[in-house]
């Protein structure tokens, strides 16, 4: 049955909401239960790394100040928490911030899938948006307000650089550095991003001054944002402590490291031929500063760290282009 892209966009949101729902509304969190509270999740989200994640902060609190407004009866919804502290106005605000992103991102999934360089069949293509987003929510347990945030952002990038990769406008850079930019206010994983862009653009033109420079001029809008906002604060933090000992002895984190192993050998598996498969083993290269973090400093049981990873390889498993020498 072939779907118009209006069908496939109506499916993929409608998707996303549901699945979203059951999962912030089916069942009760145990393992985010102390940040349902807006004094314990300021605590936590305007110290430490999670300082300079500040464009999700103030969406959250966007949120949170909206509802403040409205007369809202919190029984009708009949929320369960493991957390007697816990606040059902803060649950609701992490629920339709983080659905609403989800939301967008759906779109995008479908916009990628749906692109000419998305070599997929229409099967292929709605099943890897299903993936994407049932893989996005079973990675909610871990209720934070920059996730899917960041994800949507990341597949904004992929979605232009696309475009960019067809026709090396400036004006589509410009957004691309625009984009780098309100993504590293929001979190610092944006620098996959530039992993991404490396990633496809040697692939269509090689170690050259057309892959050398969009490079440059993006990881430059990077490091201004990282730096800047470090500098602001007048405190360089970049991680919150050394876990690497925790990732490898507990089993729940050995339980996350092997979530991280499967679903990066099922990427490679879905790899139409040699040439995708090798696009997601040298972004996953690319991206070794960032699994670094996420090993050291991270939670492995946390598999949210693992999705933007994801849902980048699942996407490059079909994308072609033609190489340029």
């Amino acid at each position: 049955m072939k779907l118009n892209l209006l069908s496939k966009i109506i499916f993929a949101i409608l998707l996303a909401f549901t699945v979203n729902s059951f999962v912030y509304f089916g069942f009760a969190n145990i393992y985010s239960s102390t940040i349902i509270n807006y004094e314990n999740f300021q605590e936590q989200f305007y110290s430490g790394i999670y300082q300079y994640r500040i464009l999700s902060s103030y969406f959250f609190v966007w949120v949170y100040d909206f509802l403040s407004f409205l007369n809202i009866d919190y029984q009708v919804f009949k929320l369960k928490f493991i957390n007697p502290d816990s606040e059902p106005q803060m649950y609701l605000s992490f629920y339709i911030l983080n659905t609403f992103f989800m939301v967008l991102s759906s779109i995008m999934l479908v916009l990628i899938t749906d692109s000419k360089n998305f070599i997929a069949t229409n099967s292929e293509k709605l099943l890897i948006v299903a993936i994407s987003l049932f893989c996005i929510a079973l990675s909610t347990f871990v209720i934070v307000p920059y996730d899917v945030s960041s994800y949507f952002f990341i597949l904004v990038f992929f979605y232009f650089l696309l475009q960019y990769l067809e026709k090396q406008s400036i004006l589509i850079l410009v957004l691309l550095n625009t984009i780098i930019i309100i993504s590293t206010f929001n979190r610092e994983s944006s620098a996959l991003s530039l992993s991404l862009a490396a990633t496809l653009l040697y692939s269509k033109f090689g170690l050259k001054k057309e892959t050398i420079m969009p490079i440059v001029v993006l990881g430059l809008s990077f490091l201004v944002v990282y730096l800047g906002l470090r500098l602001i604060s007048e405190n360089f933090t970049t991680n919150d402590g050394n876990l690497l000992l925790q990732n490898f002895t507990q089993p729940k984190n050995l339980l996350g490291l092997l979530f991280w192993l499967i679903f990066f050998s099922f990427t490679l598996m879905l790899a139409k031929d040699k040439k995708t498969l090798n696009h997601i083993l040298l972004f996953h290269v690319l991206s070794l500063p960032y699994l670094f973090l996420c090993i050291y400093t991270g939670i492995l049981y946390e598999i949210r760290l693992y999705i933007p990873l994801l849902l980048t390889s699942l996407l490059l498993s079909k994308t072609e282009f033609l190489r340029i020498d």
